[in-house]
């Protein structure tokens, strides 16, 4: 089963349509398919990215970037993950879907350099549900995630362990579907 985003996000902006928590670990199985939203990554933000958190020379300066292995201005590849998660919390919320953090990521390949410019979107492939965890309020979703650009080239693949809220958990006072949508989780850091 497929489940499309409700609409394109451009020019990193980002009108996300909460709707209440309807979806739990109970509901989701192998097989699913989420396709988020696509973002633009433009000059601007590869060059702040990389001056706050990974400054070398093919993320700040054009012409480095040029004569570099790259041949472009290219985004870091930690700005590339930051980005995927807000279009995988985005999607998760504009699905319903009870998310409550992120658990690991057991592995990460990125495959190709995103430009400025480039146009980029993941589609989010539900690979593994735990439901019979200790936690009684959370499962666990493994997601292999193939981020790809405007030509769907993948420039990047992870697999994502997800906690998600147990159905039985959105009735108590310490867990479930908060005012959001979104889901809490009893004494953790989500």
């Amino acid at each position: 089963m497929e489940i499309p985003a409700s609409k394109s996000a451009s020019n990193n902006t980002h009108a996300t349509n909460v709707v209440p928590a309807s979806k739990f670990i109970e509901d989701l199985a192998v097989g699913m398919v989420f396709k988020t939203q696509a973002i633009s990554i433009d000059a601007p933000a590869i060059r702040e990215f990389a001056r706050q958190f990974d400054p070398q020379p093919y993320h700040l300066d054009r012409e480095a970037a040029e004569a570099s292995l790259f041949g472009g201005l290219c985004a870091s590849g930690w700005h590339v993950c930051a980005v995927m998660m807000r279009l995988l919390s985005d999607c998760m919320a504009e699905s319903g879907v009870a998310l409550v953090g992120n658990d690991q990521v057991p592995w990460l390949q990125w495959r190709k350099p995103v430009f400025e410019g480039d146009l980029i979107s993941a589609t989010i492939t539900v690979s593994a549900c735990d439901n019979l965890s200790a936690d009684d309020l959370n499962g666990s979703v493994s997601c292999k995630i193939v981020v790809h650009n405007q030509n769907d080239e993948t420039v990047m693949k992870l697999l994502n362990v997800l906690s998600v809220a147990k159905r039985s958990s959105a009735s108590t006072p310490t867990g479930g579907a908060d005012a959001k949508g979104g889901a809490l989780a009893k004494g953790r850091d989500a």
